[in-house]
C-alpha cells in the first residue's frame, strides 16, 4: 500500500480522468451557450420581422400575419407565437416598457409585441441529461403617425367693415378690403409645409429644417408676402392679391413663428409633408399680423353701425401666447397643448335717446361691458391608423374661462395681463338730479372639462371645424347680463318714483342687448376665439410605415 501511493506513474491519467467532467462541462458552456445564443438572435430577428409585418397590416389580423412571417423563416423546431394589439406612447417619461399598452379592442390599436418561444437543442450538455433549452424573445412595432390640428380659427362670421377697423389699428395702415377679399382668404387654405421653404426664399433664410425656419426672425411683410406667393402656386390668386394689400404696414416688428406653429416630429425635415397641417389664410394673416403688432392693445370707434346704439367704442386688448402653446401643430402624441391667446373687450356703448319713467325728456344710457377670455385649450387624444376605411384623429378640448361684467374698467390697464382688472359700477343714466347706477357679472368655464371630437378622413380633407361648447350655457352674454343687472338709484331731493324708473332703464338694456351679444360674438370672432366655444380643426394626418420601438 505504502509502495502504492509512493509509486508515480500513471498520475497524470488520474489526474485527467478526475478532471474529465470539468473538461466537458466547459466545452459544454462553450459550445452549447454559443448555439443557443445564435437560436437566441435568429429568433429575435423573426421576431423583429414578425412584428413589423403584423403592425403593418390590420392589427386584428396580427396574429396570422405574424405566424405566417415565423413560418417563412423556417426555424428547425416549432415556435410559439403570441401576438397582442395595443397602442404605443412615445412619451420619454414613461419607462420603455410602461409605452406598449395592450388593449382588446383592435379598431384603435396602432402597435403590436410578438413574443415567440421555442427550444435550442443542446450537444456536450446532453451527457448530464439537458437535452435542450427553452428560448424566447419578442419584439414590438408600432406604425409611424402624426396629425396636425389647430385651435380658435374661426372668422366665420365676417363683417367687412370691423374687420377692416381692427386691421388698421393693429397695422396703423390703412386697410380697406371688400367682404369679397374676406370670403376669398377665409375660404382659401395655405399649406404651412408649403409655405415655410417660400418664406426661406423670401427672407432670404440660411435656415436648413423647417424647424430652422420657425425659429428664425422674419418681418411680417417677409412673412405676409410669403403667404401671398403660397396662395399663389395653389391658385388661389383672389386670397393673394388681398393677402398683397396688407404688405403696407406701418411699425411692423420682427417675429417668430415658432409662437404659432409647433412642426413636431417634422422640424427636422427641410422638405416634404406636405398635406399635414393647413391654416385658412384669413386666420393665419390675422395671427401674423397680431403676432407683429407693437402694440398689444386696439380701439375702434364703431359711431351708430350697431343697430339701437347711438354710438360704440370698443378696445381690444390680446394677451401672448403661454411658452411652448402654439396655434397650430404637429404631432404624435398629447404634447404640446395648443391654446388661443387671452383676450379682454371693453365695449362702451350709449343707447339712443328714450324716454325714461319719471325724468322729463329723451335720456340716454351708458352701457359700459367688460368681458375677459382665458386661452381655450386643446391636445391629441388619439390618431387611429388601424385600416384605411377608420382613420381618425380625436382631439381634445376645454373652453376658456369667461368672465363679463357691466362695469367700468381703467383702459389703460388692459393690456397688462400680469394683473386683475376689477370693473367699477357702472353710472347708466346721469343727470343733474338723478343718477342710476349698475353692475351686474357672469363667470364661467372655470371647472370645464376635456371634451372629445373625432375627425374622420372625410372631415380632415374637407376641412370641417367642430367646435366644443361650455357646459353651462353662454348664449347672449349681453342679454343675461341685463336681465340680472343690480340697480339703483341716487337721488337728489326729488320725490321721483323708483320702481318705474329701474324698469324702464331694465327694459331698454334688456332691449338693446341682442344687438350688442351680435357685436360680442363678431368681435371675439374677428380675434379668432368664442364666448365659451373652442373651435378645432384636424388639418391632416399621416400614416406611415412600421418601425420597431423599445
Amino acid at each position: 500500500m505504502n509502495r502504492l501511493a509512493a509509486d508515480r506513474r500513471g498520475g497524470a491519467g488520474m489526474l485527467v480522468a478526475a478532471a474529465m467532467p470539468v473538461l466537458i462541462g466547459l466545452a459544454a458552456f462553450a459550445v452549447d451557450v454559443g448555439a443557443i445564443q445564435l437560436d437566441a438572435r435568429r429568433l429575435q430577428g423573426m421576431a423583429d420581422a414578425a412584428a413589423l409585418a403584423a403592425a403593418s397590416g390590420d392589427p386584428g389580423n396580427g396574429q396570422n400575419v405574424a405566424e405566417m412571417s415565423v413560418a417563412a423563416a423556417r426555424f428547425p423546431r416549432p415556435v410559439i407565437t403570441r401576438v397582442t394589439g395595443g397602442n404605443y406612447r412615445p412619451d420619454p417619461a414613461l419607462a420603455p416598457g410602461a409605452r406598449f399598452t395592450p388593449s382588446s379592442a383592435s379598431g384603435g390599436a396602432d402597435a403590436v409585441r410578438v413574443e415567440l418561444e421555442s427550444t435550442s437543442p443542446t450537444f456536450l450538455a446532453a451527457i448530464f441529461g439537458r437535452q435542450s433549452v427553452t428560448i424566447g424573445r419578442g419584439a414590438t412595432a408600432a406604425r409611424q403617425r402624426y396629425a396636425g390640428f389647430s385651435i380658435g380659427s374661426r372668422l366665420a362670421s365676417l363683417d367687412g367693415g370691423l374687420l377692416n377697423a381692427y386691421l388698421s389699428a393693429l397695422t396703423g395702415s390703412n386697410v380697406s378690403l371688400s367682404v369679397m377679399d374676406y370670403r376669398a382668404l377665409a375660404g382659401a387654405d395655405v399649406d404651412l409645409l408649403r409655405y415655410l421653404p417660400l418664406l426661406r426664399t423670401t427672407a432670404g433664410l440660411q435656415a436648413a429644417t423647417f424647424g430652422d425656419v420657425l425659429k428664425s426672425n422674419v418681418s411680417t411683410p417677409q412673412a405676409l408676402d410669403a403667404l401671398a406667393s403660397a396662395l399663389s402656386a395653389d391658385g388661389q390668386p383672389q386670397a393673394s392679391n388681398a393677402i398683397r394689400r396688407l404688405l403696407n404696414i406701418n411699425g411692423s416688428r420682427s417675429i417668430s413663428l415658432a409662437a404659432l406653429i409647433d412642426a413636431g416630429p417634422l422640424a427636422s425635415q427641410s422638405e416634404g409633408g406636405t398635406g399635414v397641417v393647413k391654416a385658412d389664410a384669413l386666420a393665419l394673416a390675422t395671427a401674423l399680423l397680431q403676432l407683429g403688432s407693437p402694440q398689444r392693445q386696439v380701439s375702434l370707434d364703431l359711431g351708430a353701425s350697431v343697430p339701437g346704439l347711438a354710438s360704440t367704442r370698443v378696445s381690444l386688448a390680446i394677451g401672448e401666447r403661454e411658452a411652448q402653446s402654439p396655434w397650430i401643430s404637429i404631432t404624435d402624441k398629447g404634447t404640446p397643448i395648443i391654446r388661443t391667446a387671452q383676450a379682454r373687450l371693453y365695449v362702451r356703448s350709449r343707447v339712443a335717446p328714450a324716454a325714461l319713467a319719471g325724468l322729463p325728456g329723451l335720456i340716454s344710457i351708458d352701457l359700459p361691458v367688460f368681458v375677459e377670455l382665458a386661452g381655450a385649450q386643446a391636445r391629441l387624444n388619439a390618431i387611429n391608423c388601424a385600416s384605411e376605411a377608420s382613420r381618425s384623429v380625436t382631439l381634445e378640448a376645454k373652453t376658456d374661462l369667461v368672465r363679463a361684467t357691466i362695469g367700468t374698467v381703467d383702459e389703460t390697464r388692459m393690456g397688462d395681463f400680469s394683473t386683475a382688472l376689477t370693473p367699477s359700477p357702472a353710472r347708466l343714466v346721469d343727470t343733474l338730479l338723478v343718477d342710476v347706477i349698475g353692475s351686474s357679472t357672469i363667470s364661467l368655464g372655470a371647472a370645464e372639462p376635456w371634451q372629445k371630437a373625432t375627425f374622420d378622413w372625410a372631415a380632415i380633407q374637407a376641412g370641417t371645424r367642430k367646435t366644443i361648447r361650455a357646459t353651462a350655457p353662454v348664449d347672449g352674454l349681453a342679454t343675461s347680463l341685463a336681465s340680472q343687472a343690480s340697480l339703483k338709484v341716487e337721488l337728489i331731493g326729488l320725490p321721483i318714483p323708483i320702481d318705474p324708473l329701474l324698469r324702464s332703464v331694465g327694459g331698454l338694456l334688456q332691449l338693446v342687448s341682442p344687438a350688442l351679444d351680435t357685436l360680442l360674438m363678431t368681435t371675439t370672432g374677428m380675434l379668432g376665439v368664442g364666448i365659451g366655444e373652442a373651435d378645432l380643426r384636424a388639418t391632416g394626418m399621416r400614416c406611415g410605415v412600421a418601425v420597431l420601438v423599445g
